[in-house]
Parts: structure tokens; C-alpha cells; sequence
């Protein structure tokens, strides 16, 4: 499984590569594997750095992730905050300091992460694109920090009243542990981040030519339950206001995909005329073929001319049984008993059976009579 969903991701590189840079030519499976290789190992340094570095500063960012208790109105500073938390493990603490040290890195570090990703999906670009690479970093880096940042400020705070709300209502004491504490924030505010790179990814796919805006527009109702299915996956919390906060800068984001993909569309069928024209054409081609099957009397196994001469056939046979014989009894009737090309009725059929079974094999049924 794993290998055939490589293979189609590079497929793809190699089609982004050709169309980029008519020189290059097809790389062999290993070739795209060591692509691979060389992009995990340097998001692997690039995090193992930053969260190094970060660790040197985990008591700040431990009292960062502590202020959205201030903000949701549970403690009136950040040292009131740290004494809500208990800690119920021994390396509790330790693990806290990591886990915020290497959510810190995955913000901090995240351009580089975003260059590696998009050198390894779109190789080969030429010197006017590579300009244009840069851009697009920092649209989704900053994607990504307004994602974390609207989840620190607004949604988070909220999440953090409702599910104490909802614990008073039943007759629960809200007790937070530290290791859970740390766990779900991070989380929280990480999730919301990458689901802020949804034009990032539409338009990856957009140039990879797996999306365009005629596929976007005649899908976009499909799109919008997709979304809300995908927000209620990668969500945290299970409430349906978290679910609406993050389902709806996303449907923002997806109609300001449609209409990039838009422009970008019509950017390459001005680039590509001849390439867009074919397509059109097969596109026509397709949808006559498929508006055959509407027609009366439409069988797939046969050509046009083949259903005509086969029409034409039963045209004739039913005229043929149509037309009216004449009566035995009627003065102007042949008499076609004698004839040898008239049909024999089923009196003289059996007549000539029994004739047949009384004679010896072999012999004439008419002398035998005789």
C-alpha cells in the first residue's frame, strides 16, 4: 500500500518536473525514494535543532501556554494558573518541557519545514518560479500562525470554560493535571495551525494538476461537508462550537482557494493554448459518448451501422408477417399443396412420421406406401 501511494506521489514530481523543465526526464523509483530521504532527514535536524534550542527556554513557554486560564477567567495571573495543575507523574514535569519545547520548534521552524516540503513536491522550478517560492512561504507560514494564534486567543479560552461548565453540571470537580494540560493546548493550538495551511495544500494540488476550478466549482457542496467532516476529526474537543470556529475560517479559506484556482487556470490556458484545446475536445468527446446511453434503443455491443442493418431486418420481417394471406376457400387462391416450397401443415408432418417409423431405416417412406 504504502509503496503504490509513493508511486503516485512521484508520478506526480516527475509531471511537475517535465512541465517545469522540458529537460529533465524521468527518475527511477530509488532516485525519488533518496528525495525523499534527504527531505525527512532535514526536517528531522531542522526540529531536533530548534527544539534544542527551545528547551533553554521552557519555563517561558510553559507560563505562555498557562495565560489562556488567565483569558478564560479561572485564575487572575499566571502564578495563580500554575497552582490549578497538579502533577501526578514523576517525570511529569520533564515530559511537559519537552513537549512544549518541540511544539515551540514546529512554530518556530515552520518556513523551513514548508521550504523542504514544497522542493521535494515541486522539483525542478525554474529561476522566475523560485521567486515566486518565497511568496508562497510566507502566505502559508503566516496561514499557520494565524491558525495558532486564533486558537491561543479565541478559541482555546472558550474550549477551556465549556468543558469546565459542562463538569460543574454534572457534579464534577474540574482538577487538571499537568501532563494533560500541556498535552491537550499544544495540541489544540498545533491542530488549528495546520488546518490554517488548507490553501496551501488546495493549491499544491492545484499545480500538480489533480485539482482545477472547473473540479472545485461543479464539487464545492461536497467540499463544505468534507471540511466539516475533517474539522470534527482533527478537532480536540467534541463540542460543536469548537467544530464551528474551526469549520468556518476554513470555508473562508476554500473560497478564496477557488477563486486562486481560478486565476491560475486561466493563467495556463493562456500559457498552454494547444494543450487546454485538446483537452476541451476529449472532454466533448467524453460527454457525447456518455449521452448515448440516454437514447431509446441504445446497445453498446453494436456500431451505428450495425444497429441500422439490424433495424432494417426486422423492418422487413414484420412487413412480411404483416402482410395477409389469402383464404383457402377463396376461388383466386393458388393451390400450393403440391408445391415443394409450400410448409407442411402438423397433420402431414405426423403423417410422415408415423410413415417414417414403419419403414426400415434407409428406405423411401413414399414407396413403402406404395
Amino acid at each position: 500500500m504504502w509503496q503504490a501511494a509513493l508511486n503516485k506521489v512521484f508520478k506526480a514530481r516527475e509531471k511537475v518536473a517535465i512541465n517545469l523543465n522540458k529537460e529533465d526526464e524521468e527518475k527511477p523509483f530509488l532516485d525519488h525514494l533518496e528525495d525523499l530521504r534527504t527531505m525527512l532527514v532535514r526536517m528531522a535536524t531542522t526540529l531536533f535543532v530548534s527544539a534544542f534550542a527551545a528547551f533553554a527556554f521552557y519555563k517561558q513557554l510553559f507560563n505562555i501556554l498557562l495565560y489562556p486560564m488567565v483569558l478564560a477567567g479561572f485564575a487572575p495571573d499566571i502564578e495563580a494558573a500554575r497552582k490549578l495543575l497538579i502533577n501526578l507523574d514523576i517525570a511529569g514535569p520533564f515530559m511537559m518541557a519537552v513537549n512544549v519545547s518541540l511544539i515551540a520548534a514546529v512554530i518556530a521552524s515552520f518556513p523551513l519545514l514548508l521550504i523542504f516540503l514544497l522542493q521535494f513536491i515541486l522539483p525542478g522550478l525554474k529561476t522566475t518560479e523560485k521567486k515566486l517560492l518565497f511568496p508562497a512561504i510566507g502566505i502559508g507560514t503566516g496561514l499557520f500562525l494565524g491558525g495558532c494564534t486564533f486558537a491561543y486567543w479565541q478559541v482555546l479560552p472558550r474550549a477551556l470554560v465549556f468543558f469546565s461548565e459542562f463538569a460543574e453540571s454534572v457534579g464534577a470537580t474540574q482538577t487538571w493535571s499537568l501532563d494533560n494540560y500541556v498535552t491537550f493546548t499544544t495540541r489544540f493550538i498545533l491542530v488549528f495551525g495546520i488546518a490554517f495551511e488548507l490553501p496551501v495544500i488546495v493549491m499544491a494540488l492545484v499545480k500538480l494538476d489533480i485539482l482545477n476550478y472547473r473540479i472545485m466549482k461543479s464539487t464545492w457542496r461536497y467540499a463544505l461537508i468534507a471540511i466539516m467532516i475533517f474539522a470534527a476529526i482533527i478537532t480536540p474537543t467534541p463540542d460543536i462550537l469548537t467544530l464551528l470556529l474551526m469549520s468556518g475560517p476554513l470555508y473562508v479559506l476554500y473560497g478564496i482557494c477557488v477563486v486562486l484556482a481560478y486565476f491560475m487556470d486561466k493563467k495556463d490556458k493562456e500559457a498552454y493554448p494547444e494543450y487546454h484545446a485538446q483537452l476541451a475536445k476529449d472532454e466533448a468527446e467524453l460527454e457525447k459518448e456518455v449521452d448515448d446511453w440516454d437514447k431509446d434503443g441504445y446497445t453498446p455491443w453494436f456500431s451505428d451501422e450495425e444497429d441500422a442493418d439490424i433495424e432494417d431486418e426486422y423492418q422487413q420481417r414484420a412487413k412480411t408477417e404483416d402482410k395477409p394471406k389469402p383464404a383457402p376457400d377463396a376461388p383466386d387462391a393458388p393451390d400450393t399443396s403440391d408445391s415443394p416450397s409450400a410448409e407442411p401443415t402438423l397433420e402431414e408432418l405426423a403423417r410422415q412420421d408415423e410413415l417414417g417409423s414403419d419403414s426400415p431405416p434407409g428406405s423411401d417412406p413414399a414407396k413403402n406406401q406404395d
